[in-house]
């Protein structure tokens, strides 16, 4: 599968539409080498076309888990098809599809999707995906812009899952975390909404992310994180306006990175609104209307 690189004299970013236009690597130029800041994709999973082990992939239209594979929708139940062992459907249904390039060039480059020309999309509505990623200095920007391609209001939402490397250049080195929120939802596929944080869930001062396993989905997000390589001297931020209001912290046990997800909605989030539930962060889009959001990394 032909991978699309961007480059420039600070960032090197490759991306592989045939499988979601996932991000396989990312890169930034420390004065002697290209390091890579995000994960490594492995040969297999690019063959195999497998985003799940990539740098980094998109979540459309919807963000995380819901619960049983199910939604309800303005008085209706849509059952969708589970990708868990458990039995729940997780982030969405773009990350494993193909792309299609509407414009490249050696910093930019913009793919399309359309749900419509999928027979088997895990989705009840139609919709279509515009993602453009663009090198601008020392920043790479990720645009999403999610459209109700139907003639019915839809929910939905979306996220970014980038997958950040915890050492650089320094082995050893204790990656740091800095990034302000206004609660956390006290389940990973959570039935009521976010509640107050306990100690080691508070990242409001940069402090070492440290050895916990973190599968967290934070609220009331203020849209800038910071991660900090101390022994390699580095700092990068994210910069995520509405409706990126969400974060989710991924800390899988003994792995040599984490992911730090800006997303717009909550886990189970279709169903929280469903419930009545506020600040859920889902939105209703009706025929025709669009959301957008960016991501900058920087």
């Amino acid at each position: 599968m032909p991978l699309i690189t961007l480059e420039n004299d600070r960032l090197k970013v490759e991306i592989l539409p045939e499988v979601g236009a996932s991000v396989v690597s990312c890169a930034a130029w420390l004065g002697k080498a290209w390091v890579p800041v995000m994960r490594r994709t492995p040969r297999e999973a690019m063959v195999e076309g497998d985003s799940s082990r990539m740098a980094s992939y998109l979540l459309v239209p919807f963000s995380n888990r819901l619960r049983d594979a199910r939604f309800r929708f303005r008085g209706r139940t849509y059952q969708l098809r589970p990708n868990m062992p458990e039995g729940h459907v997780i982030h969405g249904d773009v990350r494993q599809r193909p792309w299609v390039v509407k414009e490249a060039r050696s910093d930019a480059l913009t793919l399309t999707f359309d749900s419509r020309d999928i027979a088997d999309m895990n989705f009840p509505f139609p919709f279509s995906a515009v993602v453009r990623y663009e090198l601008a200095g020392e920043a790479f920007d990720s645009t999403l812009t999610l459209t109700n391609a139907g003639d019915a209001a839809i929910p939905a939402g979306f996220g970014f899952h980038p997958y950040f490397n915890r050492t650089l250049t320094a082995a050893g080195e204790a990656v740091e975390l800095q990034a302000k929120v206004g609660g956390v939802y006290p389940e990973l596929i959570p039935s009521a909404p976010a509640g107050s944080l306990a100690a080691d869930q508070d990242f409001s001062v940069l402090r070492p992310l440290g050895d916990a396993v973190f599968d967290h989905c934070f609220a009331g997000w203020d849209g800038r994180a910071t991660i900090r390589w101390p022994g390699s001297g580095v700092l990068a931020t994210l910069e995520c306006p509405p409706p990126l209001t969400h974060l989710i912290l991924y800390t899988p046990r003994d792995q040599s990175y984490f992911a730090l997800e800006p997303v717009t909605h909550a886990n189970n989030g279709f169903n929280l609104f469903a419930a009545g539930h506020t600040g859920t962060g889902v939105q209703v889009l009706e025929p025709g209307e669009a959301m957008e959001a960016r991501f900058r990394l920087r």
